[in-house]
C-alpha cells in the first residue's frame, strides 16, 4: 500500500455550494444554512453548519506524568476530565497558543511545544480544526491556574491516562483523540 486513497476516494468531487444564509456571528461561532447540489445532481437544502475559530489541544507533559483539567462542560451539562484546550489567537501559532492556554489554565510552565498533527471535529456539521500540540513542562506550577472555568489539575502517567478512557471518564472527543495520537506519535503504549 503506498499511502494514497483510491481515485474514488480521492478524486471525488465536491459538494456544490448554492447558497449560505448566515444567521448567527458572535465570538464563539458562526451559524450558516446551506443549500447544496450533491455529486448526483440532487439538492440538500437547509443544511446547518456551525463554523468555530481554530483551537489547540494541549498534552502537557511534567517528568511526573501528564497534565489534565476538570472543568465545567455547558454542552453536555456536566464536569469533564481532559486536556487543557484554547481558541488560536489571531496572529498566533499553534505553538505559542498551546504554552499560553496550557499556562493560563494550569499554572505550568510550558518549555517546549511541537505540533504533533491535526484533526476536524464533527466535519459534517462543525467547521472547527483541533491542532494537537505536545508541551514539555516542569513538574510544579509556577503561577495559580488564572483560568476561571478550571476546576482541578491533576497530572496522571500515561497508563492512568489510558485507565481513565477506558473507564469512560474522559470522554470529550478532542481529549481522547489527542491522547491516542500523542500515546502512538511519542511512542507511549
Amino acid at each position: 500500500m503506498n499511502g494514497r486513497l483510491p481515485p474514488r476516494y480521492s478524486e471525488r468531487v465536491p459538494w456544490k455550494l448554492l447558497d449560505s444564509r448566515l444567521h448567527l456571528t458572535n465570538r464563539w461561532l458562526t451559524l450558516r444554512e446551506n443549500d447544496y447540489e450533491l455529486r448526483d445532481g440532487k439538492r440538500l437544502t437547509s443544511y446547518w453548519v456551525i463554523e468555530k475559530n481554530s483551537y489547540v489541544l494541549v498534552i502537557g507533559e511534567t517528568r511526573k506524568g501528564l497534565v489534565l483539567v476538570r472543568e465545567y462542560r455547558p454542552g453536555s451539562g456536566k464536569d469533564h476530565l481532559g486536556f487543557p484546550a484554547g481558541f488560536i489567537d489571531e496572529g498566533e501559532t499553534a505553538e505559542q497558543a498551546a504554552l499560553r492556554e496550557f499556562q493560563e489554565e494550569t499554572g505550568f510552565h510550558g518549555s517546549k511545544a511541537r505540533v504533533l498533527g491535526h484533526f476536524d471535529a464533527q466535519a459534517a456539521w462543525l467547521k472547527a480544526r483541533c491542532t494537537v500540540v505536545y508541551v514539555e513542562a516542569g513538574d510544579r506550577p509556577e503561577v495559580s491556574a488564572v483560568d476561571s472555568e478550571i476546576d482541578a489539575v491533576m497530572v496522571m502517567d500515561w497508563g492512568q491516562v489510558l485507565e481513565q478512557v477506558r473507564a469512560g471518564a474522559i470522554t470529550e472527543m478532542h481529549s481522547v483523540a489527542g491522547f491516542y495520537m500523542a500515546r502512538d506519535l511519542l511512542d507511549k503504549s
